[in-house]
């Protein structure tokens, strides 16, 4: 095995990629197509079962859901006839014992003509009215009919049990006067006093023809032979088979549940005298009903035959075609990758920014979006380097100068220091002092990072110089998580915010004194700072030129490009302002650096 693995790598060292690829599309078609045309073949019969199950089942869905609106139509009428007011008065009436013949007569035309009127749905054969007691009218038995005592108690005790007090029953075949046998389902429903809701005025049994339901099943326009069952209980209420050549059509209901594990919703294959069937099971809504249907396999399985011999050419087809697209692709992928390599290796020479033409929508046009964007962004970051290096240097003389200047500023601070202190001077003493200190931070040595503390110091000498203008109106409240103290910052964030709030915002108020909130906070790798004052505020607009450059300052905006150029555009500064309430600016930052060829 080792030798033949040496074989095949000096054999794949030696072989161009152009024969490589031609090989390698050819076995990755050619292998593929003997499988899947194999494999189709074997499992042919059951994809096709599986797919007409499906069909049928959606089929089966359908139908019952026909079925469950017919249903529910009649449960719809029987709610009607329930909710009559008229209907409930003369039942109500008929209880007293106390009517004339006049009025039973009178209350005998209006109900009939309410049933009358309600059985005129295509759906319904007769609605009859099952009345307790002895209403002269309940001697017509054709929709009026009187129940005993005893006979009402068993319908009042069983339909009690039932969701809205209704239940579906199968009476079978049922003799109704002037009409003949009637094989029926009945929609059972106690009818209760609305003035009285614990009496019933009687049962409502709404009669539907078999054959209605036998219309829905026989409807299904199944274009194999099927037999279709309703049942409840395992008891069959209809059924339907298109062909009457059908052995499972002789097998009797329980021995079908058996062999199918029930009347679970699904699709199972059983075999019945030595033939497979296809079982499914659907169950219909608002009733405890299943619809099932029988199928046998044989007519499906016949198909895979045909289905192999398509399966066998169009393999053989695509062998053909995978040959002769190999070779063509294998020449156009090395050609479009030659190109490639080329401008690759001009880069290497120095020849940036170079780019090539992209063709097509595949990986390969993808690499030469990627060449072409690296390539362009190489000569960019190259430049960008160049420019970031020579304003660096120019910073870095702007510092050397600011250090020498600084030391004779410093000097100059504390000699007049000196003299307010010796001229009986306190005030002007602190104040030089807080500038001192307020130019020290501000140039800190020339590093560009300072710690939050030095920083919040840096804040104070000004509000503290500011305070000797507005006569110690300012006060600023701290409240930092204290490991945030020694964490390193850029300089001079803070200030500018802070001078925008004085001048801009607590300067403006009519009140005596203004408060400045700074708080500061880590979340992970992100440092929340926020500085809010209780100055006059400003609006949505106004509040936002001041980072678009729209609105008149220059220090905010400053800020904020300073953030995003050290710590990423994710970081920076937002404001949320409300005219006469004051303003909050809020800064993210992150704990070091994005990019540190900017801070170096």
């Amino acid at each position: 095995m080792n030798a033949l693995w040496r074989w095949l790598g000096r054999l794949d060292s030696r072989t161009s990629l152009r024969r490589k690829l031609l090989v390698a599309f050819t076995l990755i078609v050619l292998l593929p197509t003997i499988a899947i045309g194999f494999f189709s073949y074997r499992k042919s019969s059951s994809i096709i079962q599986d797919q007409t199950s499906r069909a049928y089942m959606e089929a089966l869905r359908q139908t019952s859901i026909n079925l469950s609106y017919r249903l529910t139509e009649v449960e719809n009428i029987s709610y009607i006839v329930y909710t009559n007011d008229r209907l409930q008065d003369m039942l109500r009436r008929a209880r007293t014992k106390e009517l004339t013949i006049a009025d039973v007569m009178n209350d005998y035309k209006n109900i009939k003509d309410i049933l009358y009127n309600l059985e005129k749905s295509r759906n319904i054969f007769r609605i009859r009215l099952l009345i307790p007691g002895s209403a002269l009218y309940t001697a017509e038995n054709i929709s009026l009919f009187g129940l005993s005592d005893r006979d009402f108690i068993r319908y009042r005790d069983e339909l009690n049990g039932q969701k809205e007090k209704m239940q579906w029953n199968y009476l079978g075949q049922t003799s109704y006067l002037g009409a003949g046998v009637k094989s029926i389902i009945s929609l059972h429903r106690l009818m209760l006093d609305f003035k009285n809701v614990t009496s019933a005025l009687g049962v409502i049994a709404i009669d539907v023809e078999e054959q209605t339901l036998k219309d829905v099943l026989q409807n299904m326009n199944l274009a194999l032979p099927y037999k279709a069952m309703l049942i409840k209980d395992e008891n069959v209420i209809t059924s339907y088979a298109n062909r009457t050549d059908l052995d499972i059509d002789q097998a009797p209901l329980p021995e079908i549940l058996r062999l199918g594990g029930g009347p679970e919703q699904g699709v199972k294959t059983i075999r019945y005298r030595d033939e497979t069937y296809l079982y499914l099971v659907q169950t219909l809504e608002n009733v405890d009903w299943q619809l099932i249907v029988l199928i046998p396999a044989l007519n499906i399985t016949d198909q895979s035959d045909l289905l192999g011999v398509y399966i066998l050419l169009l393999s053989a087809s695509l062998i053909a075609i995978a040959i002769l697209m190999s070779y063509l692709m294998s020449s156009r992928i090395t050609k479009r990758l030659s190109v490639l390599a080329d401008k690759m290796k001009g880069i290497e020479y120095g020849r940036f920014g170079e780019t090539v033409e992209i063709t097509g929508r595949d990986e390969i046009s993808l690499l030469q979006k990627r060449f072409n964007k690296m390539s362009t962004q190489i000569k960019s970051l190259i430049e960008e380097v160049y420019l970031i290096t020579l304003h660096k240097q120019r910073e870095e003389m702007k510092v050397l100068e600011g250090r020498i200047n600084s030391h004779f500023l410093y000097n100059t601070l504390d000699a007049v220091k000196w003299m307010a202190i010796k001229s009986g001077a306190p005030d002007i003493a602190r104040v030089v002092t807080d500038l001192s200190k307020f130019f020290r931070i501000s140039l800190n040595g020339g590093n560009d990072r300072i710690t939050v503390e030095k920083e919040l110091e840096h804040v104070k000498a000004y509000v503290d110089i500011q305070n000797v203008r507005f006569g110690g109106s300012i006060r600023t409240e701290l409240r930092f998580d204290p490991a945030l103290y020694d964490v390193e910052i850029i300089k001079l964030i803070l200030q500018p915010i802070v001078e925008n709030a004085i001048i801009h915002g607590i300067n403006k108020t009519s009140g005596s004194g203004g408060v400045i909130a700074l708080r500061g906070r880590l979340s992970g790798e992100r440092i929340i700072l926020l500085v809010s004052d209780n100055g006059v505020g400003m609006d949505h607009e106004t509040a936002a030129g001041l980072l678009n450059g729209t609105a008149s300052g220059y220090g905010l905006r400053n800020v904020h490009q300073r953030l995003q150029l050290y710590y990423g555009e994710q970081c920076g500064v937002t404001v949320r302002s409300s005219p006469g309430v004051g303003t909050t600016v809020r800064l993210v930052l992150r704990t070091r650096p994005i990019d540190p060829v900017r801070t170096e």
